[in-house]
């Protein structure tokens, strides 16, 4: 435990108390105690002001304040440091302002007030630590005061407003930017003081900001009509010019590259010496002045030469500068005038059907290039390079149809040369691209069947997984109603080789005149109509057909074959006098050949009436034998034209370094009548189409005006139609009595039930 070392009370004396009495007279501040350290005071803040040592310490100092306003004095403290204040900022900032009144003074009043400024802050944060007792009790709790800060920074904002300084400083701040923007070297730390200084101030928004900004816009407004007045075309100089040598003008593209440059400028220039608000309106302003007041003629002049030259980043510059200033209207309008223009000239061009499909391939995929990598995917122009294509591309109605099923049958019939699957799938997508901005897919889907007929019956083709490909892609960007047919062809071709495999098992001993037999059964609905042609087989081709007959008959009942001999093709073996020879021919040609293996010169006569064709066709044939590159036949008299009277011979000294040959049929003009007869055929049906859908809308609406008729069958149709094609349709439907005009006005129609 611990004890008390405190002394008890002695034991058996009495207790003495402690008696507290109050002071005679209550103490008392001495006369000149208020006035002596005011003065005190005021001597302090001339010496901080002046940059000199104080009499009293700092610490000495910081009492006195405390004493002050303990005693009642802080308002006389207050005001004191008030008055000195303002005392010394409006002899400094006249100073200043009449020394570097004179003209060449005036770069140096920056300087001055930089100077003045960064003293004038740092003394007044002394002067805060001094008298901080006073802000943090008196400024703090009395209503309408302000803090020693802010009071030291009003005395100078209201000397400047004032004064016209403030409105030299904002001058001379624009006369130091403007500089900049030449080129010239500028006192950037002066710029810096001078922005801090109008932030603190609250003048930056209302004074500075204002003013700099219009300056720019003058700036930036003769700028621009001096380089815009002055661009030049586009063009691509034979000899590039040595760096700094060069005295061409400037074109679009080293105008957009200004631009940028300014505008990068005017980025650094908020991150050097403005405030971060500043740059929304800088940029906007800069941008209007140089871009979108000159947007037209930035983009009729060069924006086709930029495109046409694949130049992605100028373009992309172009969009970029475009965009913010909300132009970008103006660059849809450019680029759809650009696509349709090119690809007019595509369709009109004398070498178009050799060239245009693989030539809009090649365009399609240079402007997905710059709408990806220039445009940024932009979905308006995306739109707008869709609407443009199919613009044009269906100005000739049946031409692009049929030009690209001729450019899919050359695909196919490449092989292998396309690449590996991958660069098929990829040319087939680009194709089926191309595809979708027809209108006339009735009349591609006729051209397609009759081409890969052709490939299939010639077997000239990659393979029927690649066809099946195609026709899977027109399968999923059309519906399964249009590629019906198309798949059917393939389904036939794959029984064929079903019975061909049947009837070559169902042989148990080839005879010794046998031939290797092969026929394909079409259905008359999926293949393209063929007229049959008369031909007098040779008797082992017969008795094979009548094989196959049989065995079809016994495997499909109630069913018609239809021989088609002019689709045929044959492979017959000839000696001649150089060695056997290998000749690929026509079911015709084979036909006419096999003639002379028991004659070796038959008259034209005879060999008509042994074979059954038609004159047209014979004169083809033997053409084609005797007259054409690989002349088996010798013709008499010699000449290119095939008459009745003619006689021809084997030509037994026939001779070619190739082991196999093929002698095709000459070509004629009925291929061009069969692409006319086809479009007369899809023409008819579509004419059947709008009939039907005219009655299915009448029928439907009762009453309606000739005009929402037109509007309603273009929205049902998958093909064009011209206004004119419409009325005449209702005009045959009026005649028909299926429609009748109304009594009062022509234009209005009612359905007839």
């Amino acid at each position: 435990m611990w004890a008390s070392k405190r002394p008890g009370p002695p034991a058996g004396g009495p207790q003495k108390k402690l008696v507290i009495k109050g002071l005679k007279a209550l103490p008392t501040l001495p006369a000149s105690y208020k006035t002596d350290t005011l003065e005190r005071l005021r001597a302090a803040v001339q010496a901080i002001q002046q940059s000199q040592p104080t009499t009293q310490g700092l610490e000495e100092l910081y009492r006195d304040c405390e004493g002050m306003c303990l005693h009642g004095f802080a308002s006389d403290v207050y005001a004191m440091l008030q008055a000195e204040l303002e005392k010394y900022a409006r002899q400094q900032l006249s100073q200043i302002d009449g020394q570097t009144n004179a003209q060449p003074a005036e770069g140096a009043m920056l300087v001055k007030t930089r100077q003045f400024w960064e003293g004038y802050t740092q003394q007044l944060a002394m002067i805060r630590c001094v008298f901080l007792y006073l802000d943090r009790t008196y400024a703090l709790q009395t209503a309408n005061v302000v803090s020693l800060w802010a009071m030291g920074l009003s005395v100078l904002r209201q000397h400047l407003a004032s004064t016209n300084m403030r409105s030299r400083l904002v001058r001379l701040f624009i006369v130091e930017v403007t500089s900049e923007r030449d080129g010239r070297l500028v006192d950037r730390p002066s710029l810096v003081s001078i922005t801090r200084m109008f932030a603190d101030l609250d003048l930056y928004s209302q004074s500075l900001l204002p003013s700099f900004i219009d300056a720019t816009r003058d700036y930036y407004r003769r700028e621009s009509l001096r380089m815009v007045n002055g661009l030049a075309p586009i063009q691509q100089p034979a000899v590039a010019p040595a760096e700094g040598k060069s005295s061409a003008p400037m074109d679009v593209p080293g105008y957009l590259a200004h631009v940028q440059q300014r505008l990068d400028e005017e980025t650094q220039r908020v991150a050097q010496y403005l405030k971060p608000s500043t740059k929304s309106a800088l940029l906007a302003t800069t941008l209007t002045e140089l871009v979108e007041k000159h947007a037209d003629r930035l983009l009729s002049l060069s924006f086709d030469a930029m495109v046409d030259a694949n130049m992605t980043a100028d373009l992309a510059r172009l969009y970029s500068l475009l965009l913010p200033v909300n132009k970008l209207d103006l660059l849809q309008q450019s680029w759809i005038a650009f696509i349709k223009k090119s690809g007019q000239q595509r369709m009109q061009a004398p070498d178009m059907e050799a060239t245009l499909v693989s030539g809009l391939l090649e365009f399609k995929r240079k402007l997905d290039g710059i709408l990806s990598s220039a445009f940024q995917s932009n979905v308006r122009l995306l739109g707008a390079l869709r609407e443009a294509f199919e613009a044009f591309i269906n100005t000739r109605r049946s031409k692009p149809a049929q030009l690209i099923a001729r450019h899919i049958d050359q695909c196919m019939r490449m092989g292998n040369k396309l690449g590996t699957d991958r660069d098929v799938d990829d040319t087939f997508d680009r194709i089926i691209m191309l595809f979708r901005f027809i209108q006339g897919k009735d009349l591609f889907e006729a051209y397609y069947r009759r081409d890969l007929a052709k490939r299939l019956l010639s077997s000239k083709m990659m393979s029927l997984d690649t066809e099946r490909l195609m026709l899977q892609k027109l399968k999923t960007e059309c519906g399964a109603g249009y590629t019906n047919r198309l798949e059917g062809m393939l389904r036939d071709m794959e029984a064929s080789e079903e019975l061909s495999s049947e009837l070559v098992r169902g042989q148990s001993e080839p005879a010794a005149n046998a031939i290797g037999f092969h026929a394909n059964v079409l259905t008359m609905a999926f293949w393209p109509a063929y007229e049959p042609t008369n031909l007098v087989l040779p008797r082992p081709v017969e008795q094979a057909q009548e094989c196959f007959t049989k065995l079809y008959g016994e495997k499909h009942r109630g069913r018609n074959l239809q021989w088609q001999h002019n689709l045929g093709t044959c492979i017959i073996k000839i000696e001649f006098e150089e060695g056997p020879k290998e000749l690929q021919l026509s079911q015709m040609q084979a036909t006419v050949m096999l003639l002379f293996a028991e004659q070796d010169e038959l008259a034209y006569t005879q060999i008509q009436q042994s074979t059954g064709i038609e004159d047209a066709e014979l004169q083809r044939t033997m053409q084609s034998l005797a007259c054409g590159k690989f002349r088996v036949l010798t013709k008499e008299p010699k000449g290119r034209d095939v008459d009745a009277s003619d006689k021809f011979c084997f030509n037994a000294r026939f001779k070619c370094p190739q082991a196999r040959i093929k002698i095709s049929q000459l070509a004629t003009k009925e291929i061009e009548k069969e692409s006319k007869e086809l479009e007369e055929h899809i023409h008819l049906d579509r004419m059947y189409r709008v009939d039907a859908a005219l009655v299915r809308i009448m029928k439907a609406r009762r009453t309606l005006e000739h005009g929402d008729v037109v509007t309603e069958l273009l929205a049902q149709l998958n093909f064009r139609v011209l206004a004119s094609e419409a009325k005449e349709r209702i005009e045959t439907l009026l005649e028909r009595d299926y429609i009748r005009r109304d009594d009062s006005n022509p234009s209005i129609y009612h359905y007839v039930a």
